[in-house]
């Protein structure tokens, strides 16, 4: 496994970052951050032939990266249509990649997908709606945005998508009032979360973010 600059948080705890850093493609995004960061989230917001096709062409340079990093990778849903949602998670299950988390919106047809696949699916908490299941993704935005996450919800909690959130604005830099705000919310239970995914879209954010959260998660 690459040493990164996570080293100091517990084995189980791995932290992540986004597919969209730059502009440019899911290779070149995760081959930036390689060695810096447990995990990629890739971003695939819907499933045409177009993602499809790029996703094919990438599979076995991502993979490399598993490898040569040790560069593991978490994946968003489509969030347009569960027909898309289905054929994504249907694709990647049968990929060579090494896929941590599953994470999925809320959207019509859901009941039916999770019937079948819900033990290796993660939803996400939106602003305007929450379904809760036996696995979640905490999304500090929109928790502190939108509808309030229930508390006793927070042992159900598997990801947590981390950022700064200030003047109503979400996605911005990692900022200590921010981190306070979810200690809050998660105390100890903090530590065992299994993953942390810093949810910006801007390199040189995703960077000063990750060293705000080490250095809040060392005095823990």
């Amino acid at each position: 496994m690459q040493k990164t600059m996570t080293k100091h948080l517990s084995k189980k705890q791995l932290v992540g970052t986004t597919s969209w850093l730059v502009p440019g493609t899911y290779y070149e995004n995760a081959k930036l951050v390689a060695g810096k960061v447990d995990f990629v989230e890739l971003l695939v917001y819907t499933w045409d032939e177009q993602t499809h096709d790029l996703v094919s062409t990438e599979l076995d340079k991502l993979h490399h990266l598993t490898q040569e990093y040790g560069l593991l990778y978490t994946l968003h849903l489509p969030t347009d249509n569960i027909k898309n949602v289905s054929a994504t998670y249907a694709y990647f299950k049968s990929s060579k990649l090494q896929i941590l988390n599953y994470i999925l919106h809320p959207m019509p047809g859901i009941e039916q997908f999770l019937s079948f696949n819900g033990a290796e699916i993660s939803l996400e908490n939106l602003k305007e709606e929450i379904f809760y299941h036996e696995h979640m993704v905490f999304d500090v935005g929109h928790h502190l945005l939108g509808k309030n996450f229930d508390k006793k919800y927070i042992k159900n909690v598997k990801e947590i998508h981390l950022m700064g959130v200030e003047r109503g604005l979400d996605h911005l830099k990692i900022d200590e009032p921010t981190l306070h705000k979810v200690w809050e919310i998660f105390g100890d239970d903090l530590k065992r979360v299994q993953l942390l995914c810093i949810e910006v879209f801007d390199f040189r954010v995703m960077i000063e973010s990750l060293e705000v959260l080490r250095d809040f998660l060392m005095k823990r």
